[in-house]
């Protein structure tokens, strides 16, 4: 494993993995649900359109299955459920880019970091001629940079419709967000 591996690795297990909204908000502890951030790390690790932000030697962020943790699952059913039939909203596309992870250390919030790796992923959709990119910001301040980028909304589900033996099993994300949402962002 080359040194930028192991620094996206530990960067998506233990920062976040404790950080992201969706991860607070079911509850759920990075042991928790480690597995499937490690198979994140490895697919982004492997793909040529991750995106890496880097402060001198540190990675501070990155754009970017089944589980053997029920709260890894409960994240999964989210993504699962808010993308169902995503093609009906945009049925002329022939090449999606899915920009599946847009987090920024919060050390390093609200200095650009997000919005320049959300234009670094627009770049790359269009550079590999990309009809749409799509996205599912599950916190307030990625659905703000989308909406800022040109992205539009096309689904939203509240966070309490989702129910585990009847009960809603999300809490508070801490950042007032009340929904999940399916964005998308029409390459020209």
């Amino acid at each position: 494993m080359d040194k930028y591996s192991e620094m996206v690795m530990k960067m998506i297990i233990y920062e976040y993995s404790q950080e992201a909204p969706i991860t607070k908000g079911i509850g759920a502890n990075s042991e928790e649900i480690q597995n499937m951030r490690l198979e994140t790390s490895k697919v982004s690790i492997k793909s040529p359109f991750s995106i890496l932000a880097f402060f001198q030697d540190k990675c501070i962020g990155i754009a970017k299955g089944r589980f053997d943790n029920p709260k890894a699952n409960r994240i999964a059913a989210i993504g699962d459920e808010i993308t169902k039939n995503f093609s009906y909203f945009i049925p002329n596309c022939k090449k999606l880019f899915v920009l599946h992870i847009l987090f920024v250390q919060p050390y390093f919030g609200g200095k650009g970091i997000a919005t320049k790796l959300t234009e670094k992923s627009i770049q790359l959709a269009r550079e590999n001629e990309c009809d749409y990119i799509m996205s599912v910001p599950s916190n307030i301040k990625s659905a703000h940079i989308f909406t800022k980028s040109g992205f539009e909304l096309a689904r939203e589900i509240p966070f309490d419709a989702f129910k585990e033996n009847g009960q809603p099993f999300l809490k508070d994300l801490g950042d007032g967000n009340k929904c999940t949402r399916l964005m998308f962002l029409k390459i020209s």
